[in-house]
């Protein structure tokens, strides 16, 4: 999560609105957020954990969060966001919540949006959980993101399970969490396995040898089917025959019959093609004509109908307009007058106006002389408080006058503690040089009693060793002496006349050295040389343990003259600081009477508090009272003013009147005089519409005569064109009756009444002709086929018999066959899914145990504990990189198999102990490099680019050299994409940090911040 933008609002001491600009300050990598005490910082860090989570770490939900939250000046808090995601996405979120205008302490519910910028617009989602957008939990955030006050030591204090469930989520470790799968899996495959039992359990039948009796049972029964068949086709050939012949014999006689009820059918068809013609030359000719002369009639009739019905209309509209005439002429009066009508609704106005100003005026004076009562009461309140204040001072200046200064009180304080020290730095030293003094004398009397001389023992102890050498060289010689006899003793031993001398080479020893034996000579000076070697080891190690008691000695002396002489400067800085007792009223050799005095002192302190205290809200109160009455007198003033303005409006209204005399209605109410006021208005109002709505309606009925005349002249015209073309009708029928020889109209009408449809009926007359001609033909070639045929139905029976016998022995034999054959596909199939299905039993017993292995493996999360403390291990080490260097390679820290934080402390021996043991600055430091590690991890994991913390404490706990350690530490994150944010107070921190917002808290605007 990278800051882009903060504004808030109404917001703890933010009274007015301030914006923050992230922009210059994550281009610096580091800054600092500065301020004193109180000024405001850490409640930047809550704006944006308030925004984000709806959470703060001073407040909780039952804290009334949002009464304690806003700004005790302010109506409302406000608090916008805008930040880039790990997926370098940009999103805004808002919160407000604004102050119960009736209820100062009631706060209402914050509303919150979350938006995502999208092609530079901001589109609000549809939910506001952040941490799916920033992808880390509230309480993870704070360990990782901004660490506020207090929370900076927490994950190295957080128990083993804690920790697990924090690496779990910043991590992503859920994905190893795989016990609820492998359950499911096992499960499954357990399910599967049952299943297949199942199965298998009714394939007991199933074996190649019940295959192979089936196949030998099948061959048998195939022969019989085949002798079975052939004997039905036989049957059936000659049935077949029969069936042809006696099918034929059927068909004949069922078309002769037909053909009878044909030859009883024709009379009727050739009446219906005589009466068919006759139809078709009288519908040609009259249909139409009588359409369209019942047409003209049906016309005529309609416009006869419509005449009378307008006719009708015309004289009711003009009865109709005569009425609305005469009420144009009735309301006409009325509305003349209504511009005075108008006027008296002015004056009724008026009047009410007048009443009421007066009842208001009466109310004024009375409201009047109660707030003067009022403020009179007040103003004697505030007198007595003024006495009151004044003696509580006096008082307060009584109890000044025999309190001693803090000043003097801390000095002389600080004159007894030093005294204190003093004296017993004096006690510990006397017993140092004493203890040095009474080691040194110690190590004389050994010294002596070793008979060593300190200032000889150097040339004596090389002396003797001078002595030790001599020995040994003259042994020495002796030895080689020996040794060349020795070795002249084996040459002559060897030396034979004839054979070469190994020295001189030559072939003849006239005169052979003769020489004693040395062996025993050799072996006493070689014992003589290691006794002397011996006793010279014996005197340098004694001379070493003298030489350190000599410098132990020297050491001690040195020692002793220090602290000597230290003693010395001890008692004179006590004969100096008692000279420094400058204090009359008190003893210095009495410390128990300076405590007396100086409790004393406190409680006069505490009572000119208490005093103050009660002056404080003594004068509290008279603001109060002064602010009350201050508004009293304002309200005086206003109800004066008021009233005036009203009295001045009565006497402009009188002047005002028109028509009316405002004494004729001084005895009525203003409820009366405004009922008055709306009846006349309601009068007036209906006049004039009921007038308006009469001329509106005179003109659209004088409008409605003229088209109602117009429609009658047209309607008359109609109905004589139609009387001429009826005429015309006639005259032509009547002429068609002569050229058709029919007798009269009635007798076109019963013709025309038949209806025939012709094309049913010619085709009926068609069908019944080529039906008659062909059954004529079918009958004749039915005779000619069947001349020389004979058919018996005794003999068809019998052969019908046989063929049903044929026929139940093949099915028999063919069910036989299809039967053993299904039964041997059937189980040649089992046979092949039973070996699937032992085959698929075998891989799921060995899924079993491989699920059963891992289910072991991942029970009780056990594998992501595994997991989690390898990241642990992981991010210790990372973290140690800082650690050692802030702690100069004196500390680093560990992870133990409990998975709990541990410290190795080099300056003993490489041991280890709990970090609960470290000081507030070196807590400081394994949380700041922990937190730095944890950081860093949390960009590796989530892909940022960059990655940005906030630090709220810590600092004032180093020294110089170690704030110098840190500051180059976090100096150097900038390099590595790190944004590091500083909350503090440690000046020496500002003027390092080229990069700074300054907060600033004034009594009128609240905080306020620079960038500096």
């Amino acid at each position: 999560m990278i800051p882009i933008k903060l504004t808030i609002e109404g917001l703890y001491s933010y009274q007015k609105r301030q914006t923050i600009d992230f922009e210059n300050l994550i281009n610096a990598g580091l800054f600092g957020i500065f301020g004193s005490v109180g000024s405001g910082k850490s409640s930047i860090l809550e704006a944006i954990t308030f925004a984000l989570y709806s959470e703060t770490e001073r407040l909780n939900k039952l804290d009334k969060r949002g009464y304690n939250m806003m700004n005790l000046k302010s109506d409302r808090a406000y608090i916008c966001f805008d930040f880039y995601n790990y997926e370098d996405k940009i999103f805004r979120i808002t919160r407000e919540f604004k102050r119960n205008s009736k209820r100062f302490d009631d706060i209402k519910t914050a509303t919150v949006v979350l938006y995502e910028k999208i092609n530079d617009d901001w589109i609000p989602l549809d939910h506001s959980n952040t941490q799916k957008v920033i992808g880390l939990s509230y309480d993870n955030f704070k360990r990782t993101i901004i660490i506020p006050q207090g929370r900076f030591k927490e994950f190295i204090e957080l128990k083993p399970t804690e920790r697990t469930t924090m690496m779990k989520e910043i991590f992503k470790l859920h994905r190893f969490d795989l016990s609820d799968k492998v359950s499911v899996l096992n499960s499954k495959n357990l399910t599967e396995l049952n299943q297949l039992e199942g199965k298998l359990s009714g394939y007991d039948e199933v074996s190649e040898v019940n295959i192979s009796i089936l196949n030998e049972k099948l061959t048998a029964e195939t022969e019989i089917q085949t002798e079975k068949q052939a004997v039905f086709k036989a049957i059936n050939d000659k049935l077949q025959h029969l069936k042809s012949i006696k099918t034929d014999f059927e068909l004949l006689q069922n078309k002769q019959n037909l053909f009878e009820a044909f030859n009883n059918q024709k009379p009727i068809i050739d009446q219906k093609k005589s009466d068919l013609e006759i139809y078709e030359r009288v519908y040609k000719t009259f249909n139409q004509l009588l359409i369209d002369s019942k047409k003209t009639e049906r016309d005529l009739q309609e416009k006869t109908d419509q005449l009378v019905k307008d006719q009708t209309f015309l004289q009711h509209s003009q009865a109709e307009l005569l009425k609305i005439e005469t009420a144009i002429n009735e309301l006409k009066p009325y509305v003349d007058d209504m511009p005075n009508k108008r006027l008296q609704e002015n004056d009724l106005g008026f009047i009410a106006e007048i009443l009421q100003f007066t009842i208001d005026v009466v109310e004024l004076k009375k409201r009047t002389s109660n707030g003067e009562a009022k403020v009179h009461e007040i103003a004697q309140i505030v007198n007595q408080l003024h006495q009151t204040i004044k003696e509580t001072e006096k008082e307060i200046n009584d109890f000044t006058k025999n309190q001693i200064e803090t000043t003097v009180l801390i000095n002389v304080g600080d004159w007894f503690n030093k005294k204190q020290h003093l004296a017993k730095e004096l006690n510990l030293q006397a017993e140092k040089s004493n203890q040095l003094k009474s080691d040194i004398q110690l190590i004389k009397n050994e010294l002596i009693s070793d008979k060593i001389d300190v200032s000889t023992f150097e040339n004596d102890v090389k002396a003797l060793n001078d002595t030790f050498s001599q020995q040994k060289k003259e042994l020495n010689t002796k030895l080689q002496s020996f040794q060349v006899q020795q070795e002249l003793t084996h040459f002559t031993h060897n030396l034979h006349n004839g054979e070469a001398c190994p020295l001189c080479g030559s072939l003849e020893h006239p005169e052979i050295l003769t020489l004693n034996d040395v062996a025993s000579n050799l072996n006493e000076i070689e014992i003589e040389i290691n006794l002397i070697e011996q006793k010279q080891n014996n005197s340098a190690e004694f001379a070493n343990k003298i030489r350190q008691k000599i410098q132990k000695l020297s050491i001690l002396e040195d020692q002793f003259l220090k602290e000597n002489n230290h003693f010395e400067d001890l008692k004179s800085q006590i004969v100096q600081h008692n000279i420094g007792f400058i204090w009359t009223d008190f003893n210095a050799d009495n410390f128990d009477d300076f405590q007396h005095k100086k409790q004393a002192s406190f409680d006069l302190t505490k009572q000119i508090e208490s005093k103050n205290k009660f002056i404080s809200e003594q004068r509290l109160n008279l603001e109060n009272q002064q602010e009350t009455a201050e508004k009293y007198k304002k309200a005086l003033e206003k109800f004066k003013l008021d009233e005036a303005e009203k009295q001045a409006q009565i006497n402009q209204n009188l002047s005002n009147l028109k028509t009316l005399v405002y004494a004729d209605f001084s005895m009525f109410s203003v409820a009366e005089i405004k009922q008055k006021l709306k009846d006349l208005k309601g009068f007036n109002q209906k006049t004039e519409a009921d007038f308006n709505q009469y001329n509106q309606q005179f003109n659209q009925l004088n409008t409605q005569i003229q088209v109602q005349k117009a429609s009658i002249l047209s309607t008359e015209k109609q109905l004589f064109d139609l009387n001429k073309n009826l005429e015309e009708l006639n005259d032509l029928f009547n002429k068609n009756l002569i050229n058709q020889n029919i007798e009269n109209k009635e007798k076109v009408v019963e013709i025309l009444h038949l209806n025939l449809n012709v094309e049913f009926v010619r085709n009926e007359i068609e069908e019944f002709t080529v039906a008659y001609k062909t059954l004529s033909n079918e009958i004749q070639n039915l005779e000619a086929k069947l001349k020389n045929e004979i058919f018996n139905e005794n003999d068809y029976l019998q052969h019908e018999k046989d063929f049903e016998t044929a026929e139940i022995d093949l099915k028999i034999a063919t069910e036989n066959v299809t039967k053993t054959n299904a039964e041997i596909n059937r189980l040649t199939k089992a046979f092949s899914e039973k070996k699937e299905l032992l085959t698929a039993l075998d891989q799921l017993k060995k899924r079993a145990e491989n699920l059963k292995t891992m289910s072991n493996l991942f029970k009780a999360a056990g594998f992501v504990q595994y997991v989690s403390s390898i990241y642990l291990k992981q991010l210790c080490e990372n973290a140690n990189v800082r650690f050692r260097k802030m702690t100069r390679s004196q500390l680093s820290l560990q992870v133990n198999d409990a998975n709990e934080f541990e410290v190795i402390d080099y300056l003993n021996e490489g041991r280890t102990r709990s970090v609960k043991t470290l000081s507030g600055g070196q807590s400081f430091q394994v949380s700041l490099s922990l937190a730095l590690a944890l950081a860093e991890s949390v960009q590796a994991n989530s892909l940022a680019n960059k990655n940005f913390f906030v630090i709220d404490e810590g600092f004032g706990t180093q020294d110089t050299e170690s704030v110098n350690i840190v500051f180059e530490t976090l100096n150097n994150l900038h390099k590595e994409n790190r944004i590091v944010g500083i909350i503090s107070h440690v000046e020496e921190l500002k003027e390092r940090i080229p990069v700074a917002l300054q907060i600033t808290k004034t009594d009128e605007d609240g905080s306020l911040i620079q960038f500096v």
